[in-house]
């Protein structure tokens, strides 16, 4: 994702679902090898469950990351990063791999203008919570990447209001397409929404990129090689 997304030095990068803080590591190295000083980044993660909060810090300590904010808790229920004067912090880069379709609860949850639209607390429908939290926390001129399942794009109800919006405001930059059995516990198809915060008045079109045949076929878990990757971002970029 961070090849969609671009981050340079002295950005601020954030993942709400950071789990073992993998998405970071990314951005972190991809300012290295694009010739950034990756030590002025800002990096901050939030993760619900306490074991692998722990395992994200020693993770950053295990790549000499020591510019992280990683917090604990669920951040729909309660996002943890908040300014002084109480608003939430926003952020140059979004990028995050959320659980799929899982539930969530609005007792007693923080910070409700966040949402534009809820989905159905008890219909596993909680990835549109995740990406409209996402937009809350992005900066008017930021750019964010997340990986759904595939089932957010022709769902109906309230996923459908989230879709509209997503168009009539421009927010919406592309839909990427992609395999199936790339993430783990998990086999069904996946895609990308890439959301542009910048330009929003201008776009009038959103790419939409088929890569699902881009992949190594493996026994127990595909795999998006390096050319894959390449090929995806030059086709973004390009908008070819």
């Amino acid at each position: 994702l961070t090849n969609l997304i671009e981050p340079e030095e002295g950005m601020s990068i954030y993942d709400p679902t950071v789990g073992s803080g993998g998405m970071l590591i990314q951005a972190y190295k991809y300012v290295e090898q694009t010739g950034g000083d990756s030590r002025t980044l800002k990096l901050y993660g939030q993760e619900d469950s306490g074991s692998t909060w722990t395992l994200c810090r020693m993770n950053m300590l295990l790549h000499d990351i020591y510019i992280a904010d990683i917090e604990n808790g669920d951040t729909l229920l309660n996002p943890k990063h908040i300014n002084g004067d109480g608003t939430l912090k926003t952020f140059d880069r979004v990028i995050a791999n959320p659980p799929f379709s899982q539930n969530y609860t609005m007792s007693g949850m923080q910070y409700k203008e966040r949402f534009k639209v809820f989905m159905p607390e008890l219909g596993k429908k909680g990835d549109y919570m995740f990406v409209q939290h996402m937009i809350s926390v992005l900066k008017d001129n930021g750019k964010m990447a997340v990986i759904m399942p595939h089932g957010v794009l022709f769902r109906g109800g309230a996923e459908k209001q989230v879709r509209k919006w997503l168009v009539e405001t421009g927010l919406l930059d592309a839909v990427i397409g992609l395999p199936g059995n790339l993430f783990y516990g998990t086999s069904i198809p996946a895609c990308v929404l890439v959301i542009n915060k910048n330009g929003t008045k201008q776009r009038k079109s959103v790419l939409f990129i088929n890569a699902d045949r881009e992949y190594l076929l493996r026994p127990n878990q595909n795999k998006l090689r390096p050319e894959d990757i390449e090929k995806i971002s030059h086709v973004y970029h390009q908008r070819i």
